[in-house]
């Protein structure tokens, strides 16, 4: 069987990281179709760089959206919707423009797709890595235990909403998944909440409709960790992912089975609480105990964690050096 393959790139100044992910995607074992690189904003050296790639490999479909002027942004959330909207082929992948993948990514992934025509998604283990592309081997090993995934093989995953909402972060990974794009289309490609975390909410939705995953244990890309990265901002990702929890209650809730919709609220409560740890560690005090009225009985008696809620106290009564 024969697919076309696009890889959707998003972007935003960081053309001294992009080479290195454009070429990653270009010295795929299995070269992609088209690559679609998608600049929130308009930046010269990300033209440049686009440019320099797309005449180092001829062969390559590429497609370079970029906005007016750097003065008209549209976000990163929208970014990304516009990235996968702008592909055109049947398996479709996202990389971000600080990360690389494996030579053998795509090969095998696309392998495993056309093995399982059941599965939505596939999706690998990854390594992190520093600044300057050095892999954190023992940091990558440790998240993937914490992450749930040092327990998983490679196989098929019919339970991707229990397993995402079970784990301690998401097991399935944006930045090494082949989507068909079928599938994608038909939750909207990312949910319209849940901005910093647009991944996690997207495997909610596919796992909400019942969509299967594959999951190959091989490391089969690089994510950067550095201090410009989302992630980083604690306030803004844990307040993306109330939102976005809040969102598929209730876009999703009464579709669930009894087990998933248990599941989906206790991660709501948990992330309730941890959005009021993080506003309270930002000295908002008044906010933290208004989120916490929000609260742990909406949705059924819950009791919510000791340890996270003595954290939580501390913080609010201005106690110091406590770990957290």
């Amino acid at each position: 069987m024969s697919v076309k393959i696009s890889v959707a790139v998003p972007t935003h100044k960081r053309a001294h990281y992009l080479k290195e992910t454009l070429l990653s995607i270009c010295a795929q074992t299995r070269v992609p179709d088209e690559i679609v690189v998608s600049e929130d904003g308009r930046d010269g050296r990300t033209f440049e760089t686009v440019k320099e790639v797309r005449a180092m490999y001829p062969k390559i479909a590429f497609k370079h959206i970029a906005s007016i002027s750097d003065d008209v942004r549209i976000g990163q959330l929208k970014n990304r919707q516009q990235a996968f909207r702008a592909t055109s082929g049947d398996f479709v992948a996202m990389l971000d423009d600080d990360d690389v993948w494996e030579p053998q990514f795509l090969a095998s992934a696309e392998a495993a797709l056309l093995s399982h025509p059941a599965c939505a998604f596939v999706s690998s283990n990854h390594y992190f890595m520093d600044d300057s592309g050095r892999r954190l081997i023992q940091q990558s090993r440790d998240f993937a235990e914490y992450c749930g995934r040092s327990a998983m093989s490679s196989r098929p995953y019919e339970d991707v909403l229990s397993r995402t909402l079970i784990n301690n972060a998401c097991v399935f990974s944006l930045q090494v998944s082949l989507f068909r794009r079928g599938e994608l289309e038909r939750v909207g490609f990312f949910q319209p909440s849940g901005g910093l975390v647009p991944d996690y909410m997207l495997m909610l939705a596919l796992g909400a409709r019942g969509l299967s995953g594959y999951f190959l244990t091989d490391y089969l890309g690089s994510c950067r960790v550095h201090s410009g990265q989302q992630t980083a901002k604690r306030l803004e990702n844990v307040k993306s992912k109330f939102e976005g929890l809040a969102y598929m209650i209730h876009l999703f809730g009464e579709r669930l089975t009894s087990e998933q919709r248990r599941l989906l609220v206790k991660k709501y409560q948990q992330t309730v609480l941890e959005y009021s740890i993080a506003l309270a560690h930002a000295k908002q005090r008044s906010a933290a105990l208004q989120m916490m009225t929000r609260t742990f009985n909406r949705f059924g008696s819950a009791l919510p964690s000791p340890k996270r809620l003595a954290v939580l106290l501390a913080l609010l009564l201005g106690v110091r050096k406590l770990r957290h």
